[in-house]
């Protein structure tokens, strides 16, 4: 055990008694002491002196007038305080002479020595009070060493380590490890306040003893064990004891003979009764499901450091709520863009590491790849998502795409990661494969039926019609209890709080409703075409894509092209061309020009900062999202706009999924249709910017504004006409954005790898500067392929607007921004394309500043 001793100067003849005294200790090899005498001559004190308090084992404050005396030892004393907070340090206040060391709240609360805080100066026999010292700190010395050398049986080893369902579904390893693939989730922090506030678990690493006693809450399958093994992992390294519990038997029982049995199955020839409570650290998996849940909180309130694991914090049917006031409430988060990146990061790495090595724009190629499947699977494009974004789905859903498949497989890829999940689901609960049809089929039919009645969930009543019907129609083998049971168990249908039984996730009902009329889509014609005709509604365009995933039949194709004809039909694809845009060509001078990164540029810090920003996005969606009547009542424009988007949407995910299976005059027919129907909302646009009425109109609103922020800030005495100037600069910028939206919205809903030739094809064939623009950015991001002289070649030519010019130059700076070019790359970039390296316009700023 390493122990540094913090102490005063002046102070110096009792230091030297305590190291006499303590010299046993050393020889024995109980201890290895360290004081700042042991500094050796031109070594940088400050440093020997962190680096020896950081890494020892037991901190001895040596307590005296003189010490509180010292900003060096108060100093010292708060490190060593936080090192406790952090890393289960043991720090011992050694009284050395009276003083008012009980005045400091940090320190009053430990046990100091000698006993009962009797200083060593008061003893008569100076001797006596350094042998109780040196008895004390044995103590503490052998409670850590017994916990250090307990071992972890081999069950609990293979429990931290198990991926559980998810351990043999990487292809390229035999067993997936937790450390292989985790990642630290965002937590919801419920504050003294009852406020819940944003908390990253990553901080337990460094911050887990801070909260004490501790409650994690989230849905099924949203990791709360997982977080938990990666805790577990993190008291033992800090010297604690964490001892892990799940009972299905719902804790019925002693409370400590429950800990000490877990205690006796987890470690190797330990004795429970010799461990000091304070190091004991019982994780309560599924406390919820206890009995008696008063009783163990109650008997548990020893232990200062703790975890339960429940469903929800906030409905834990207490008799009192104050039981719970001292743990501090966390609830798991969905995964967000960033740790969605890191996962799938992880996942990759472990496959692909040589071809990583290989090629330095191989990695992102695959993560961008597997990151715009699993994203189009979670269903984030259009709002709130369909499937919960944890790490069980994502995951789940990145082993399904990896799998092979036959090729004539009547459902597609995508649309077999869903079923995949759902017969994980099944097997999970020991359902044969027998008789996984028997329940696909009645998921199918409730589907339905929820959908012809037009709601989300049915009462008892309703569940009863619905069964008298089923077994009318169809042979029920299974009894629908057990039915009922395995569905709930494994988080497929259920009752809600307000008793109304349903699906529990949207994609599970799109999924079956979707198979449902796939399988009669010349019967239900329709309500196949009414899905179509009102794609502005999430609800339908989520049944399209999954009506899309279950038939290959040609209807569904076909009343997508017919609806995409019939989209902002009465204007012209824009061509972007100099005719076109002459107007716009106009303010050239005003929108902001592309730069290209300096050498060094840090990627990964860039495209970080781009999965916060769209993190922002999906938040805002979510909190945003429209229900079905306001999308209902949206004006004919946005539900025009809306339903343009989604249909380009779903006839996007049509051939990126059936690229290989269907006809390529039937893919470069809807790739080209797709994107008409952007490039056609893209003239509206242009129509509508071309109306100096309108120009006025909002450049006069945002003079207006910037006025008010102007007289609240310290620039007060800005002209009129100047901000008039930045009214219109912010304007035709605005202008530019939306331009460049709709062209980045068209590449990446009919962009794939497997569509790089159709769409090149497509341009050939159009070849307008905007087919250009959408093709060059599909070749960028899917194909990670950067033609710098094709693109040089195209802006030179006389039919090209400035402003197409300028958009092809910021798909070509975002590209080098997100991905790794060297430097003589970028100088052929900047000379060929014209587009500034940042460092230029860094300088020009300056000068004309």
């Amino acid at each position: 055990m390493k122990l540094f001793v913090s102490y005063c100067h002046d102070d110096g003849s009792l230091i030297e008694d305590f190291v006499s005294h303590i010299k046993p200790l050393k020889d024995n090899g109980v201890i290895d002491d360290w004081y700042d005498r042991k500094i050796e001559s031109g070594n940088d004190f400050l440093d020997e002196i962190d680096s020896n308090l950081t890494s020892s084992d037991i901190i001895c404050l040596m307590l005296s007038k003189n010490f509180f005396s010292s900003p060096a030892c108060i100093k010292e004393k708060d490190r060593a305080l936080k090192l406790k907070e952090q890393k289960g340090v043991r720090v011992i206040p050694i009284i050395l002479s009276n003083c008012l060391w009980m005045e400091y709240k940090d320190l009053s609360c430990l046990l100091a020595l000698p006993t009962d805080g009797k200083p060593i100066t008061s003893f008569e026999d100076k001797d006596e009070g350094w042998c109780d010292i040196l008895r004390g700190i044995k103590k503490v010395c052998e409670s850590i060493r017994y916990i250090k050398s307990l071992k972890l049986k081999g069950d609990i080893k293979s429990f931290l380590e198990s991926t559980d369902l998810l351990a043999k579904s990487h292809g390229e390893k035999e067993t997936l490890l937790l450390e292989d693939i985790f990642v630290f989730p965002k937590l919801d922090y419920c504050n003294q306040k009852e406020e819940l506030v944003k908390f990253n678990s990553e901080q337990f690493k460094t911050d887990l003893l801070n909260y004490g006693k501790i409650m994690i809450s989230g849905e099924n399958q949203s990791g709360k064990t997982t977080l938990c093994k990666s805790l577990f992992q993190i008291y033992r390294n800090m010297g604690f004891l964490p001892i892990y519990m799940r009972d299905d038997n719902k804790y019925i029982g002693n409370p400590h003979s429950k800990l000490e049995k877990a205690f006796e199955e987890q470690y190797e020839g330990g004795d429970f009764s010799l461990i000091d409570k304070r190091r004991i650290v019982p994780i309560v998996d599924d406390f919820h499901f206890a009995k008696s849940k008063e009783k163990y909180i109650e008997k548990y309130a020893e232990y200062p450091y703790q975890i339960l694991i429940v469903d929800d914090v906030f409905s834990l049917d207490l008799r009192s709520n104050q039981l719970i006031k001292d743990y501090n409430k966390f609830i798991i988060r969905e995964f967000m863009p960033l740790e969605r990146n890191e996962l799938i990061k992880k996942w990759i790495q472990i496959k692909e590491a040589e071809n990583i090595t290989n090629n330095p724009n191989h990695l992102f190629q695959s993560l961008d790849e597997k990151t715009e499947s699993i994203e189009q699977s979670l269903g984030v494009a259009f709002g709130k998502g369909i499937m919960p974004s944890y790490p069980f789905f994502i995951l789940t859903l990145l082993s399904a795409y990896d799998s092979q498949r036959p090729l004539d497989h009547d459902i597609t890829s995508q649309g077999y990661c869903y079923q995949a999940l759902i017969y994980l689901y099944l097997r999970k609960q020991g359902v044969k494969n027998e008789q996984i049809d028997i329940y696909i089929n009645f998921l199918t039919e409730f589907a339905f039926w929820l959908y012809k009645k037009n709601v989300p969930n049915i009462n008892d009543e309703e569940l009863a019609d619905f069964m008298n019907f089923y077994v009318e129609q169809f042979n029920l083998p299974i009894k629908p209890k057990v039915l009922f049971n395995i569905l709930s168990n494994v988080n497929i249908c259920r009752y809600d709080t307000c008793n109304q039984y349903g699906f529990c996730y949207d994609y599970l009902y799109y999924f079956f409703v979707a198979k449902y009329l796939a399988e009669h889509i010349i019967e239900k014609k329709e309500l196949v075409d009414n899905v179509i005709d009102n794609l502005h509604k999430n609800e339908n365009a989520y049944i399209a894509i999954f009506i899309a995933h279950h038939t290959k039949a040609n209807y569904l194709l076909e009343k997508l092209l017919e609806k995409a004809n019939s989209l902002f039909e009465k204007y012209q694809p824009a061509t972007l061309n100099h005719k076109e845009l002459s107007f716009f060509d106009a303010h050239e001078k005003q929108i902001i020009k592309a730069v290209l990164p300096i050498a060094g540029n840090n990627v990964n810090e860039n495209r970080q900062q781009l999965l916060k920003q769209k993190g922002k996005i999906e938040e805002f969606q979510t909190e945003n999202d429209k229900t079905k009547e306001e999308q209902e009542n949206e004006n004919d424009f946005l539900r025009d706009l809306r339903s343009s988007i989604k249909t380009v949407e779903v006839m996007g995910m049509v051939i990126k999924n059936r690229s290989g299976s269907l006809e390529l005059k039937q893919l470069e027919k809807i790739f080209e249709q797709g994107i008409n129907v952007h490039l056609r909302i893209v003239t509206s646009f242009i129509q509508l910017i071309q109306n100096d009425k309108a120009e006025k109109e909002i450049v006069d609103f945002l003079t207006e504004r910037i006025k008010i922020i102007i007289q609240n800030s310290e620039k007060s005495t800005i002209k009129t006409d100047t901000i008039e100037k930045l009214a219109k600069q912010i304007y035709w910028n605005l202008n530019f954005g939306v331009i460049l939206g709709f062209l980045t919205k068209a590449i990446h809903s009919l962009g794939s790898t497997n569509l790089i030739t159709i769409a090149q094809k497509i341009d050939n064939r159009i070849n307008s500067p905007a087919t250009f623009i959408v093709n060059q950015g599909i070749k960028l991001w899917y194909g990670k392929n950067l033609r710098i002289d094709d693109i040089a070649k195209r802006i030179e030519e006389n039919d090209i607007s400035k402003t197409a010019t300028q958009l092809i130059k910021f798909k070509v700076a975002e590209y080098c921004w997100l991905h790794k070019i060297d430097y003589k790359k970028m100088q052929e970039i900047e000379k060929k394309l014209h587009i500034p390296i940042k460092k230029i316009m860094v300088e020009q700023s300056k000068q004309s500043h």
